[in-house]
């Protein structure tokens, strides 16, 4: 079902309320705080604003490119920390832990803030000027939203307190912006010639251009992420057919000619996109299973921007590794092999992204951001509510780990990657995860090593 455009005033309000109660379920609003601690503060403002431009995203026409939105995802979730951040016993500001990251605005001393304000006030600042393809009427629904928010803290904040802690979250909100702008982000292809050699990647059709060949070139918010890179492949490229090159593709062939109906779930669930209204944009999915655990383990806000802040750095730094490993690899993809050496004829169940094979993206950015939520809480069952709201019901994990080896299983279903790709990935992201991890801003949470 596609919302309506809707514009007045009042309309607008009812429409954050719609995409909010549609997409997650009605969030319960705790007491006011009783204190200036933003450990004691709920997340709910937090939630409702990924929540509603999870919401936005989904309707958008086109939805915003996926390594751009992922970006915009990161520099967002580390200005909510940052807000936040003086309110928490102890914190530190990530300007003393990330790569070039300017010095942050310091919050007044001994003057009492508000940090849920401050948080309302640094997202939606971020999210107009960094989100790609808002239209009049999104930019009004995010104005809306945070209007409500600031009538709700006037129940029990003065107007000073709310301006302050207002004013507070736009300063942040400049200094990462103007940050952003010079992170050398590029998904062009412009100037760049693809390599012709019989292991070499080749573009499959539909696909115009390749997409992020310079992207591994982009500034990482980890200096770790400047070197980190993939391993070369486990074994040489042959078309021999007692390679073992030759057994991975025909795996990635005979599981294909053999889905069963519930394979043929998988894939499309952790597709995502696929134009609007049909799957949720980049990076909302993975930010639904976060939220999903911080909800349940009834989270504050100090956690929250905690956590938010260290599966964002993931969003930015996975791309920039992975993109890196791609374009220097420049392996071919399943498709192409099978059609040359073993069958002409064979289609991927999904359609193939514009660039190399190894290693692969979508599983780097889910097992290195939620290596983040292990280290925090262990190994966790995790019920994945992302479409819920298309009528897909839910899926239900054991634990992070098997989410994320289904997420990984999923491209080898599709077509698109073969078993090898997966393996690595997985294992070279839980590796940034834990870099990520080992980041100590404060709290309890971020220290219990687990693989």
């Amino acid at each position: 079902m596609k919302l309506p455009l809707l514009r007045s005033s009042r309309s607008t309000c009812l429409l954050v309320i719609f995409l909010l109660g549609l997409l997650y379920g009605c969030v319960k609003h705790d007491p006011p705080p009783h204190s200036p601690n933003a450990s004691d503060e709920s997340a709910a403002v937090v939630y409702d604003w990924y929540k509603l431009i999870a919401g936005i995203q989904l309707y958008s026409n086109p939805q915003p490119p996926v390594l751009k939105n992922f970006r915009d995802f990161g520099f967002a979730g580390v200005g909510l920390y940052e807000a936040v951040q003086p309110g928490i016993d102890g914190a530190v500001s990530l300007s003393s832990q990330l790569y070039q990251m300017p010095a942050m605005p310091e919050a007044e001393k001994n003057k009492h803030y508000l940090w849920s304000a401050s948080a309302n006030a640094v997202l939606p600042s971020l999210f107009k000027r960094l989100l790609t393809g808002l239209t009049d009427a999104n930019r009004a629904s995010i104005d809306s939203l945070e209007k409500l928010y600031n009538e709700r803290f006037k129940l029990y904040a003065s107007e000073a307190v709310i301006a302050r802690s207002q004013a507070f979250g736009r300063s942040i909100a400049d200094v990462i912006y103007n940050w952003s702008t010079t992170d050398n982000f590029n998904l062009s292809s412009v100037g760049y010639t693809l390599p012709v050699c019989a292991s070499c990647w080749v573009l499959v059709p539909p696909a115009p251009s390749p997409v992020g060949p310079f992207l591994g070139k982009s500034r990482p918010f980890l200096s770790y992420s400047l070197t980190a890179g993939a391993p070369p492949l486990p074994f040489p490229y042959s078309e021999d057919p007692g390679s073992a090159f030759y057994k991975e593709a025909k795996g990635v062939y005979d599981i294909g000619k053999a889905l069963t109906p519930e394979q043929k779930i998988i894939p499309p669930w952790w597709a995502d996109a696929g134009g609007p209204g049909v799957g949720v944009a980049a990076g909302a999915h993975i930010l639904s299973i976060i939220t999903w655990v911080l909800e349940k383990k009834k989270a504050r806000l100090g956690e929250v921007a905690q956590i938010y802040a260290k599966s964002s750095i993931a969003f930015k730094d996975a791309p920039v590794i992975i993109w890196k490993g791609k374009y220097d690899v420049n392996l071919l993809r399943p498709i192409t092999y099978i059609n040359r050496i073993i069958d002409p004829a064979w289609t991927s169940f999904l359609p193939n992204p514009p660039y190399p094979d190894y290693p692969s993206g979508l599983v780097a950015l889910y097992a290195s951001s939620l290596q983040v939520l292990k280290r925090a809480y262990g190994d966790i069952p995790v019920t994945d509510i992302t479409y819920v709201w298309r009528g897909s019901g839910t899926r239900k994990y054991a634990s992070i780990s098997q989410l994320v080896n289904e997420a990984g299983f999923s491209r080898v279903l599709a077509g698109i990657h073969y078993q090898f790709t997966q393996d690595i990935t997985v294992k070279l992201a839980k590796e940034l995860g834990n870099e990520i991890a080992d980041i100590n801003l404060v709290g309890p949470w971020g220290h219990n090593k687990s693989d």
